[in-house]
Order: C-alpha cells, then sequence, then structure tokens
C-alpha cells in the first residue's frame, strides 16, 4: 500500500464534523526525508487544528520543519520536550536545533514535559509523550518500518485512551502495544493510510 497518494473519497473520514483542536503527529527517529510528512502536516494546519509533537530526531524533527514552513504554523504548533530550555537532559535522539528553533519562532514549547531531570530517560520519554497525546483527537504516525516500538507504545496509549489511531507506513505495521485489533486501510485528511480498528469485546 502507498500511502503518499490521496484515497479514495469513500475512504473514511478521521474527523467528525467539526475540526478537532489539536493533532499528534510524531512516528519513527529513522525516519528520513518525506515530502508526505509537509503534506499532511500542512493539512491538519489548513483544517484549523494545532499540531502536537514530540522532541526527537526523525519525524518529530520532520514535522517542526514543516509547521514552520507554513506561513503562521508557529503559532498552532505544540512541541513536547523531555529536555529543559537549557537543554540538559538532550541525548542523541533529541532533536536540539528543530526544537530550539522553533522556541525562537514562537512556537510554544513544553520543556521537561516528561518530568523532573531526576527520572530516567526512559521514562521521562514515555511521560513527555503521554503529555503530548492527552486531549488529542487523533494520533498519526509516519512509521519507517512496520516494526517501530516507540511510535507503537504511544500509539497503544492512544487506542486505550479511545483515540484514533492512523500510521504512515510502506507495510502493514504491528500492531499498537498491549492491543488487540487490525490496521485498516483508510483515509487521514485526504492521504491513504492504515487505520487501527480495535478488537470488539465478546458480549458473551
Amino acid at each position: 500500500m502507498s500511502p503518499s497518494a490521496p484515497s479514495p473519497a469513500s475512504a473514511c473520514s478521521p474527523f467528525p464534523a467539526r475540526s478537532p483542536a489539536c493533532v499528534l503527529l510524531g512516528g519513527s527517529r529513522s525516519l528520513g526525508p518525506s515530502p508526505l510528512v509537509g503534506a499532511v502536516v500542512r493539512a491538519v494546519l489548513a483544517s484549523g487544528s494545532a499540531v502536537r509533537v514530540g522532541c526527537a530526531v526523525g519525524a518529530d524533527a520532520a514535522v517542526v520543519r514543516a509547521a514552520l514552513g507554513v506561513p503562521g504554523g508557529a503559532s498552532s504548533l505544540v512541541v513536547f520536550a523531555a529536555f529543559s530550555a537549557s537543554l540538559a537532559g538532550a541525548w542523541s535522539g533529541s532533536a536540539v536545533a528543530a526544537v530550539s528553533g522553533a522556541a525562537r519562532v514562537g512556537a510554544s514549547v513544553s520543556w521537561l514535559a516528561g518530568g523532573s531531570l531526576s527520572l530516567p530517560l526512559r521514562a521521562r520519554l514515555i511521560r513527555r509523550s503521554r503529555a503530548a497525546l492527552a486531549g488529542c483527537s487523533a494520533a498519526v504516525f509516519f512509521l519507517s518500518s512496520p516494526s517501530s516500538p516507540g511510535s507503537l507504545a504511544v500509539a497503544g496509549f492512544a487506542v486505550a485512551a479511545g483515540q484514533p489511531v492512523f500510521a504512515f507506513c510502506p507495510s502493514v505495521p504491528s500492531a499498537p502495544r498491549g492491543c488487540a485489533g487490525r490496521w485498516v486501510s483508510s483515509s487521514f485528511l485526504g492521504f491513504a493510510c492504515w487505520a487501527w480498528s480495535p478488537a470488539q469485546a465478546s458480549l458473551f
């Protein structure tokens, strides 16, 4: 399945009639340059929604750059960083330049979104992702491969919270962590993708 082209008009829409307040965009740290990221970010902003994103290299950094490339995009961008404004707590997987650049041009940055630096890095990253996800109307992931443990863990949090989950991936992704169900062909703002369909609980 090629998710880069618009899907048929019959595919389901990710949103209710009114536009959601915010959408979480993220994905693999290993994601290379992808015009699709920019196209989806522009579509989200054009819908009137704000973009929430983490602080990692790869997909997160691409989302930040794409949002800042849209006139006025900084005002609708919220970055959740697991490090401080002084960059304390940043690590090799942190998109320091992208996050700092977003802050300089007026984007909202939630520093230490994963909690105190006294917490282990893994715990801060998980807490940051949960903070970014809270209150979002959808979570969208750009995956470089079907198995992307960090992204699929966050997708699992979204499924547990009842939030719609979409993925752009060259082939069917692995299941979100801890979730039963299946990925189905779908559409997100006109772009073909995968949508997670949770398993229905048995009544008997």
